[in-house]
C-alpha cells in the first residue's frame, strides 16, 4: 500500500494578499484608453473631411471657371478667337495648368459666325493628407463642360388667334388685338433684327439676313392659305373664291402635309387618295333674308398666311393687317403652324422664291434667301419653333355636308333669250312632291302653291297705250289712254340648275334651311373633338422635336384653356398666362428663350 506524498502549503503573507486585492478593484485610469481610441477615430474623420472639402473646392473652382469660359467663348458677339477666351479665364484664374483640350465649332459659312459651340474640360490631381493612411496617395478631379448659341437658322411659326374676341379690352385698356399687334412687332424684331436692342432704337440690325425665317398664320374659325401657297397644294376645286381646308382627324397627328404636294423628284402629282378638301364657300350666320358675307373662310387678303418672311418690316406690315372676326380655331392654326416647318413642302417654299408678287415684280413671294427650306429635322445648327396665342378656347367650326359642296343643287333660275339673267326669282325643287315652289331671293313666295315646272319668267307681252270710252256720273261719254299690255306669246326663259357653289355664292345656309322639305346642309366641330385635335397636332410637333411655346392672353387662371395650353406646350415652362399690361413682356421672355446661350452638359 503505497501512501501519495502530502503536498505542502505554505501560506501567503497576508501583506501581499492585500495589495493583490486592492489591484483587483481599483478601475483608476481605464476611461484614458477608451478614449485614446476615440480620438484617434475622431482625427482620422475630420481628416477625411478635410481632404473631401478640398477635392470638392478644388472641383467647383474648376466647374464655375469652365461653365463661364465656354458660356463667353461660344458667345456670337465674341470677337475674340474662342479658345483664347477659354485659357484667358483659367489663366485669370490661376487654374491655367489644370485646362484640357479646348473644341470649338463653328458655321462660318456666311462669313460670320452662324453657330459656334465651345467644348473643354479640365482636370487636377490632389495628394490627400489623411486618406494616403487608407492607401489613398491620389484623389484625380475631372470637369467637363460645353456652350452653345446659335441664332440662324431658325423657323418660327407665329399662330396668332384673330377671333372676334380679339376685338374685346384687354387689362390694358386696349383692344386684344392691339396689344397683340405690338407684342408680335417686339418679338419679330428681335427675332430678325437686334436681341439686345428694343424696337425703334436707331441700332442696326445684328441678325443677318437668310438666318430667321417667321410664318404668320393668323386664325379664326379657319386659316385662309391664300391663293398662291394653296395653289401649290393637291386641293379639291370646287370653287376659287376662297382658300381654306377643312383637315381630317389623321391630317392632326402628324405635322408634315408632303402627302398632298407633287413630287419634287418624279414631277409626279401625289396619289388620288392625297387631296385636301377645299372649305365650302358658304355663310352659315346671316339670316336668311341677306346677302351672304361672312363666310366660314374670311375672304380678306389680310387673313391669307404670310409664309416664311424674312424682313422684320415686312412681319410687320402682316402684323399691322390682321382684324379680329370669327369663331376660334386653334387647332387649324396649329396645324398649318406645324405644316410650314415640316420638310415635306420643301418644294412650296422653293416655287414660291421664285413667284413674284405681280406680274411686273422683281420681288418674291419668299425671299429666293430662304430657298432650300423647310430644313431637315436632323440639320445641324437648325431649330423651329412654333409660338401658339389665343385668347380663350375652341368654339365651333362649321363645314358642309358632303352632298352639297359640289355639283347640281336643287335650286334653279334662268335666262332671258338674250343670256342676261332674268328676275330674282328663284324654282326650289321637293322631290317628295316632284314640284317645284317659286320664291323671291329672300325665300319668300314669289307665287303661292306648287308649280310642275321651274319658273322661266313671265309670259311675253306686247304693251301699249289705248284709248279707253267710259261714262262720267252724268253719263256723258268719255275717254282715256291707259297701258295695257297683250300676252303674245310664252316666257322666253331658259332654265338653268345652279351648282351648290353658286346657290352658297348667293343664299346664306339658313335660306336653305328655311323649306322645311329640305335637310340642314352644315355639320360642325364643337370644343371636344377640337381640343383632341389640338393635343393631337401639338404632340406630333413635340416628337419632331418642334419647340412649342403657348400664351393664353387674358384668359383664367386655373381656366381648362391653362390646362389645355400646357398640355400643349413643350414643357409646362413652356406655357404663359399674359394680359394686356405684360404681353410684349411675354413675346420678349420666348424671344429670350430662342436666343439665349444654352449649356447642353
Amino acid at each position: 500500500m503505497s501512501i501519495a506524498p502530502r503536498t505542502r502549503f505554505f501560506p501567503m503573507r497576508a501583506g501581499r494578499r492585500e495589495a493583490l486585492a486592492r489591484f483587483r478593484r481599483d478601475e483608476a485610469g481605464g476611461l484614458i484608453i477608451f478614449s485614446l481610441f476615440i480620438l484617434v477615430a475622431m482625427i482620422l474623420a475630420a481628416g477625411l473631411a478635410i481632404d473631401f472639402m478640398r477635392y470638392e473646392h478644388t472641383r467647383a473652382r474648376l466647374q464655375n471657371t469652365m461653365d463661364r469660359a465656354v458660356l463667353a467663348a461660344a458667345s456670337l458677339r465674341q470677337t475674340r478667337d474662342a479658345k483664347a477666351v477659354v485659357e484667358d479665364y483659367f489663366e485669370k484664374a490661376g487654374l491655367k495648368d489644370y485646362l484640357g483640350p479646348i473644341k470649338v465649332e463653328e458655321d462660318l459659312s456666311s462669313g460670320t459666325a452662324a453657330y459656334r459651340k465651345v467644348r473643354a474640360s479640365a482636370s487636377a490631381t490632389l495628394r490627400p493628407i489623411f486618406l494616403s493612411f487608407l492607401g489613398m496617395n491620389e484623389m484625380s478631379v475631372i470637369t467637363s463642360s460645353a456652350a452653345e448659341e446659335g441664332i440662324s437658322d431658325l423657323e418660327i411659326s407665329m399662330v396668332l388667334d384673330v377671333s372676334g374676341s380679339m376685338g374685346w379690352s384687354a387689362a390694358s385698356g386696349n383692344t386684344r388685338i392691339h396689344d397683340l399687334k405690338e407684342a408680335a412687332k417686339d418679338f419679330v424684331y428681335h427675332m430678325q433684327c437686334n436681341p439686345n436692342a428694343s424696337r425703334g432704337s436707331d441700332k442696326p440690325c445684328e441678325v443677318e439676313h437668310g438666318k430667321v425665317s417667321i410664318s404668320i398664320v393668323p386664325y379664326s374659325e379657319q386659316v385662309n392659305a391664300g391663293p398662291h401657297l394653296l395653289s401649290l397644294f393637291n386641293v379639291t376645286n370646287e370653287h376659287a373664291s376662297s382658300h381654306c381646308v377643312d383637315f381630317s382627324s389623321d391630317d392632326y397627328t402628324r405635322v408634315s402635309l408632303g402627302d398632298y404636294v407633287s413630287d419634287p423628284l418624279s414631277g409626279l402629282p401625289p396619289a388620288p387618295q392625297n387631296v385636301l378638301m377645299r372649305t365650302g364657300h358658304f355663310d352659315p350666320w346671316r339670316r336668311y333674308y341677306r346677302t351672304p358675307r361672312s363666310w366660314s373662310c374670311n375672304i380678306q387678303s389680310e387673313r391669307w398666311i404670310k409664309p416664311l418672311i424674312d424682313s422684320h418690316t415686312k412681319a410687320y406690315d402682316a402684323i399691322d393687317a390682321l382684324i379680329a372676326q370669327g369663331n376660334t380655331s386653334i387647332d387649324v392654326g396649329m396645324k398649318w403652324g406645324a405644316a410650314l416647318l415640316d420638310p415635306g413642302i420643301r418644294s412650296v417654299v422653293d416655287s414660291l422664291t421664285s413667284t413674284p408678287v405681280a406680274t411686273s415684280s422683281s420681288e418674291m413671294l419668299v425671299d429666293p434667301a430662304l430657298r432650300g427650306r423647310p430644313y431637315n429635322y436632323a440639320q445641324s445648327y437648325n431649330a423651329k419653333a412654333i409660338i401658339l396665342m389665343t385668347d380663350g378656347q375652341n368654339t365651333t367650326q362649321h363645314y358642309l355636308k358632303a352632298q352639297y359642296r359640289d355639283g347640281p343643287s336643287v335650286v334653279w333660275h334662268y335666262d332671258k333669250a338674250d343670256g342676261t339673267p332674268g328676275d330674282p326669282v328663284y324654282s326650289v325643287y321637293n322631290a317628295g312632291r316632284d314640284q317645284y315652289r317659286w320664291v323671291n331671293k329672300d325665300g319668300s313666295d314669289y307665287k303661292s302653291g306648287w308649280f310642275d315646272n321651274v319658273y322661266i319668267g313671265e309670259p311675253q307681252q306686247t304693251c301699249g297705250y289705248q284709248t279707253v270710252y267710259y261714262y262720267d256720273r252724268l253719263r256723258n261719254l268719255k275717254s282715256r289712254q291707259e297701258w295695257v299690255c297683250t300676252e303674245t306669246g310664252p316666257p322666253d326663259g331658259t332654265p338653268r340648275q345652279l351648282g351648290y357653289p353658286e346657290v352658297w355664292s348667293t343664299f346664306t345656309t339658313q335660306w336653305f334651311g328655311r323649306f322645311s322639305w329640305l335637310e340642314k346642309p352644315v355639320l360642325s366641330h364643337g370644343r371636344a373633338i377640337k381640343d383632341a385635335r389640338l393635343l393631337d397636332i401639338c404632340n406630333a410637333a413635340k416628337a419632331r422635336d418642334i419647340l412649342v411655346y403657348t400664351i393664353g392672353f387674358e384668359i383664367g387662371g386655373g381656366s381648362g384653356e391653362e390646362e389645355l395650353l400646357s398640355k400643349c406646350a413643350t414643357t409646362v415652362n413652356h406655357f404663359f398666362l399674359a394680359d394686356g399690361l405684360n404681353l410684349s413682356d411675354t413675346f420678349g421672355a420666348i424671344a429670350s428663350s430662342l436666343n439665349q446661350l444654352r449649356l447642353t452638359e
